[in-house]
């Protein structure tokens, strides 16, 4: 996981200088919404099929496993403080992979947007971020000063939705039976092959929903700012990876003078944004799963004291993988 994290930090570093090249294109807010949304959704499915991680980007099971953990501990004769463990150690599982995915995405995107400014601006010589851009670009991820943990909440609630559309095409796929109408579709046949006929159903099987997914998921973070401006609401996304990316070309784009207020707000303010990214997208899919069950609210209050309680018993587990006692 932190190696395939560290290459979705990669690209998302090339996706936050695209992203400021593009704004600096005199157009429309909806041309600079295309734009933002075609440089995150072409980014995401990058990222997607070269089989690397994006931090809090939930896989499309996930309700359905919280579900199955939950109803686990519903049928179970355990008290009230271990009914739930299932739970508790699959909210541990889900923590740890994106605490890694955290890491691996900022360790990379960080360090690879400072060289692409420095080549570019530093040596090349080409304006990209100015010092009223860069003033900007930390101000956003202050915390304090900014909207950032609105705009963090707004980017979880798009993984969620993303992850539901990846779920929502695999289950098409299965249920329009796509994989055979391919392999024995008559033209693909022939002009392709059968053998690279059944490649391509195969390929379609396992990753179209996982493009499709990335796809809106890019559209939906490249479209909000603009639509906050057309609707007059102070909307926008921010996500940790790209957070951690922007902070290196603020940083360089104020000559490294900020001093040390900004650059404290500005780790915060990513640790801030990647937690309320995750916790917004889990919360729904927390949600989610009750709704398909009936599941009464009254009983996030045992989900949560297992949760604690496994915290407490074991708390490396919730950063680090070991056998569980």
């Amino acid at each position: 996981m932190l190696l395939t994290a560290m290459g979705g930090g990669l690209i998302v570093g090339f996706l936050c200088l695209f992203k400021v090249v593009l704004g600096k294109a005199v157009i429309s807010d909806f041309g600079h919404a295309l734009l933002y949304s075609l440089n995150y959704a072409f980014g995401f499915i990058l990222i997607y099929l070269l089989g690397f991680t994006l931090a809090t980007k939930q896989p499309a099971m996930t309700a359905a496993a919280i579900v199955k953990s939950i109803e686990n501990g519903l049928n179970s004769s355990a008290d009230e403080a271990d009914r739930h463990r299932s739970f508790a150690i699959l909210f541990s599982h889900l923590f740890r992979s994106q605490f890694i995915a955290f890491v691996g995405n900022v360790l990379i995107a960080f360090p690879v947007a400072m060289l692409l400014i420095w080549s570019l601006q530093g040596l090349a010589g080409f304006q990209i971020v100015d010092e009223a851009k860069s003033e900007h670009l930390m101000t956003d991820l202050n915390p304090i000063a900014s909207w950032a943990f609105l705009h963090a909440a707004i980017a979880g609630v798009f993984l969620f939705l993303s992850g539901i559309i990846a779920g929502s095409v695999s289950n098409k796929i299965k249920h329009k039976k796509i994989y055979n109408r391919i392999k024995e579709h008559p033209v693909l046949k022939i002009s392709l092959g059968k053998e690279s006929t059944k490649k391509l159903a195969d390929w379609i099987e396992r990753k179209w929903a996982g493009v499709a997914s990335n796809f809106w998921f890019g559209v939906f973070l490249g479209s909000t700012a603009s639509i906050g401006i057309f609707l007059g609401l102070n909307l926008d996304i921010r996500h940790i990876t790209f957070a951690a990316g922007n902070m290196a070309l603020g940083l360089f784009g104020g000559h490294f003078e900020t001093g040390w207020y900004p650059i404290i707000m500005g780790i915060l303010g990513i640790g801030v944004i990647g937690f309320v990214n995750f916790i917004v997208s889990f919360a729904l899919s927390l949600w989610l799963a009750l709704r398909s069950r009936d599941i009464p609210i009254s009983e996030l209050k045992y989900l949560f004291k297992s949760v604690w309680l496994y915290f407490k018993y074991e708390p490396l587990a919730f950063f680090f993988p070991f056998k569980s006692s």
